[in-house]
């Protein structure tokens, strides 16, 4: 299964993203996605995973990908993330759950922390 590491505004690893499932370093599953748009485990729409970027729902960057890159924005250096728990069963994606077109990307920091975009 492929797996990508998905870092804070400060480099640091918080979620990993395993196919279409999202999860922390517990291995707990926190999210899923459908297409680009990212849905919580209650199946709230919370962002989007564009260009290897994380996105909160006004198009403001929350977090990012290895090789990521926003033009006019710095992005902090990637730590190395911990060794991940075993995973839990993967969440089925919201039965209401639709691709979402994002707003107009924002070059700057969200308000929100990634670790508060997709609540438990």
């Amino acid at each position: 299964m492929n797996e990508e590491v998905i870092y804070s505004r400060l480099g640091r690893a918080v979620f990993r993203l395993c196919g279409q499932a999202v999860y922390d370093y517990a291995g707990k599953p926190r999210g899923v996605m459908v297409g680009q748009t990212l849905y919580d485990c209650r199946g709230q729409h919370r962002g989007f995973i564009l260009e290897r970027v994380v996105r909160d729902r006004t198009g403001r960057v929350v977090g990012f990908m290895e090789d990521a890159a926003v033009q006019g924005l710095t992005l902090p250096p990637a730590e190395v993330p911990p060794v991940p728990y075993k995973n839990l069963p993967a969440p089925d994606p919201p039965a209401s759950a639709v691709e979402v077109g994002c707003p107009p990307r924002i070059p700057q920091w969200s308000i929100m922390r990634l670790e508060n975009l997709l609540v438990p």
